[in-house]
């Protein structure tokens, strides 16, 4: 094992039944006080993952480490570990202050600790002025700090978060997620935040485990799964709009054998504007315009073209009119994609 990592999956199986497997022989390492998202669509695998490492669900086959040491037939509440879930899973009947003092009477910690770590905590996730109040008079940003709190309060050494956001409304999301990354700097632990937002993979996580039908399709840094998508699948799915994906005739010729098709994102493309020719470097496509949108200091752009819609994200501030236009990339924003959908390297030779 490697000595940084702080838990560690090895050849995990787990099937419901004689049914097929939904995870199927997975190795993950997660490195110590990482802030690791598990991300993917729904029915992926990234929360059955989550409640094993949780201890939640037991495993078909394989192992669960944590510090080097197997967990697999160690109980949910022995493995050190901290749970969020999407539903918050309060006591109603318990004011805000038992909620979070609740696991550490189960811990045997002593009243003067208790007291101590209860107002450490509510300062902490802005709760102080709201410790006398029942769940049922909070709203859902403040009961979702309570169950943050609930955890941080027991000083786990892993953080599991199940979807904790999916039911706040966008404002709160936003703020919430800006909370957690200060979380995760004060307290210096391991997150493994399981969504399907990339936009909350993207802007929390220090490491991205993106998957797909209980498969790992990448694990990387947010700044290199974008950058450098593994597969078509994960070109797809991470990016706002995500990567342009069109066959490899749309390069005119200029892929070699080997590539099926090409992809570059919307904002590495412009648009040409009237009387506008291509850079030498570029290749051009036709496209005309099927919807434009506003995005403050940027504009996107839907292309309808013969090889499929084409989004294009421009800085910029005026709108062009609705037409045609062609769509220019240079040849080194181009991404080039095996017959097995496996990123094959960037850029193309103009010829």
């Amino acid at each position: 094992m490697n000595q940084m990592e702080k838990i560690t999956l090895k050849g995990i199986t787990k099937a419901y039944g004689k049914n097929p497997p939904v995870i199927e022989d997975l190795n993950l390492g997660i490195e110590e006080g990482s802030f690791t998202v598990l991300l993917g669509p729904s029915g992926c695998g990234k929360s059955t993952v989550l409640r094993m490492i949780a201890g939640l669900e037991k495993t078909t086959a394989g192992d669960v480490l944590i510090d080097g040491v197997s967990v697999r037939d160690v109980e949910p509440g022995d493995r050190n570990i901290a749970m969020v879930f999407q539903n918050y899973a309060l006591y109603p009947t318990m004011s805000v202050r038992d909620n979070i003092e609740f696991g550490l009477k189960n811990m045997k910690v002593g009243k003067d600790e208790r007291n101590a770590r209860i107002a450490e905590v509510a300062e902490m996730v802005g709760l102080t002025e709201y410790l006398s109040r029942k769940p049922a008079n909070l709203s859902g940003g403040q009961r979702q700090r309570v169950a943050l709190a609930r955890a941080i309060v027991k000083k786990p050494a892993v953080f599991l978060m199940d979807e904790p956001l999916s039911n706040l409304d966008a404002k709160l999301r936003t703020q919430i997620r800006t909370d957690l990354i200060e979380l995760h700097q004060r307290l210096k632990t391991t997150f493994v935040y399981v969504t399907h937002d990339q936009v909350e993979a993207m802007s929390m996580g220090t490491d991205i485990v993106l998957m797909d039908q209980g498969r790992i399709q990448q694990q990387a840094a947010p700044a290199d799964i974008y950058a450098k998508p593994a597969n078509v699948f994960t070109a797809r799915f991470i990016g706002s709009p995500p990567m342009n994906i069109v066959p490899a005739e749309a390069a005119h010729g200029q892929t070699p054998d080997f590539v099926s098709k090409v992809g570059f994102r919307p904002e590495r493309a412009r648009l040409l504007r009237k009387g506008e020719g291509t850079a030498a470097d570029e290749i051009r496509i036709d496209g005309s315009m099927l919807a434009r949108e506003m995005l403050g200091d940027q504009i996107q752009y839907k292309m309808d073209t013969d090889d499929g819609v084409v989004f294009v994200k421009e800085f910029a501030t005026d709108m062009l009119d609705y037409g045609s236009y062609q769509i220019a990339v240079r040849l080194s924003d181009i991404a080039c994609f095996d017959m097995q959908g496996k990123l094959a390297g960037f850029g193309l030779k103009k010829e």
